[in-house]
This record gives C-alpha cells, structure tokens and sequence, in this order.
C-alpha cells in the first residue's frame, strides 16, 4: 500500500507567473515565424529586413518595459519589508 503523505500545497501564485511568461514568449515567437515568414513570402527579402527592422526595436522595447515593471515590484516588496 502506498504511503499517505499529503501532497504539497498548490503555489497558484507561481504558478500564474508561468503561465504568463510562456504566453508572452509563444507570442513572440508566433509574431517572429508567421509574421516575419509570411511577409517573406508576400514581399521577398526586402520585407522581411523592413519588418525585422521594426519588430526587433519593438520587441526590444517590449523586454525594457518587462524589467522595468519587474524591478517596481521588487522594489516594492524591499519597500514593504523596511
């Protein structure tokens, strides 16, 4: 028979979290590969340099605002422990 130990409290908290951030990456690479390949497709080479030239400032500043907002709730959480 097989011991009875309680299972661990579920974190949904943590769990949350990565759901999130796996939604956020499955979204960049979908807009990257089907966006990037079907402008490749409609406009040729030219269209995928123009459109890496606006996704990738795009995206960059897309990961600028992440550790922003990511660094406030750090510095929130300090705040609350002083």
């Amino acid at each position: 028979m097989s011991s009875d130990k309680p299972k661990p409290p579920t974190n949904y908290r943590a769990l949350s979290a990565a759901t999130n951030r796996n939604l956020l990456i499955g979204f960049f690479v979908i807009l990257f590969l089907a966006g990037v390949g079907l402008i490749g497709l409609f406009y040729g080479g030219g269209g995928v340099l123009g459109a890496l030239a606006c996704l990738i400032p795009a995206v960059g500043l897309v990961g600028v605002l992440a550790l922003v907002m990511a660094g406030l709730g750090k510095l929130s959480e300090w705040l609350d422990k002083q």
